[in-house]
């Protein structure tokens, strides 16, 4: 009798610690309105092996993504995945779906329509510039203060010819122009929104693609309009700060028409996917 006890404290222990193991205990109600879910706190290393497996066919972006996320509390910052193997994916995604289906397909959900419409990097290449470069760094939730105290949302794409017009600005996706015109604080913007529902929003523009309107069915790569430097301002202003594209990424939850997510890693994913214009 004293074994059998034993041995269910034992079991009972162990399902714990398996429990923790695998990040059952991060699918939460509304975890996609949490600011660690929010952050999508990635690594160069996370960013590699996401691109390894996908490149081999041995899983989805999204379902990938939840795992790791889920596995690792949503911060994998100094995770280097570099021995992470599709055999320890799958087990740590059945065992969860055996459990937490629901809420694991949803999560999923959510990453999916982060990651699986986006296709190019928003600014092309130059053929003919050399010093056509871009650079940009994670800059989520840096502190704004024209407008009041705030937090930055997005990332922000600097040029390096600090001069409006020369950089185009491209659709990172398919999708339908949600809005666009004036913002005093994006000035010239265009919001895209992706057949998954994200809603891709691109900022300070310095002028439009020719003959694109609201309402208008973009296709990736297809011409937005310029980098600029607008906004700040009444409409029209400009000068305010460096030519720059600001980028931002929004999804729907249950409580939120639009929960900004941090699109720092999504861009470094698509920085080797960018096209190359003649500029």
């Amino acid at each position: 009798m004293l074994f059998l006890l034993l041995n269910c404290i034992f079991i009972v222990s162990f399902e714990k610690q398996i429990y923790r193991m695998t990040g059952i205990k991060n699918l939460k109600d509304n975890v996609e309105e949490t600011i660690e879910f929010r952050s999508m706190n990635l690594s160069e290393g996370a960013l590699n092996k996401i691109k390894e497996m996908k490149e081999q066919d041995e899983v989805e972006i999204p379902n990938l993504v939840t795992v790791m996320m889920l596995d690792n509390n949503f911060d994998l910052t100094n995770s280097d995945f570099t021995n992470y193997t599709a055999k320890e994916y799958q087990s740590s995604y059945s065992y969860k779906y055996k459990r937490r289906p629901n809420e694991l397909v949803e999560l999923v959900g959510y990453y999916d329509t982060i990651w699986s419409d986006v296709v190019y990097f928003p600014v092309p290449e130059s053929k003919i510039t050399k010093e056509a470069t871009i650079r940009f760094e994670n800059s989520w939730l840096a502190e704004r203060t024209y407008g009041g105290k705030r937090f930055h949302e997005g990332t922000d794409i600097m040029a390096g010819i600090n001069e409006p017009e020369v950089y185009p600005v491209i659709s990172m996706s398919d999708g339908v122009v949600e809005k666009m015109g004036w913002l005093e604080k994006g000035g010239w913007r265009i919001g895209i929104r992706t057949k998954r529902g994200a809603y891709l929003y691109y900022a300070h523009l310095s002028s439009y693609a020719k003959n694109l309107k609201q309402g208008d069915t973009v296709i990736a790569g297809e011409l937005l309009g310029y980098m600029g430097n607008s906004g700040y301002g009444k409409e029209g202003t400009t000068g305010n700060f460096d030519v720059h594209l600001h980028v931002g990424l929004y999804i729907k939850t249950k409580n939120n028409e639009e929960e900004s997510i941090n699109p720092y890693w999504v861009l470094k994913y698509l920085e080797d996917k960018k096209l190359s214009y003649a500029y």
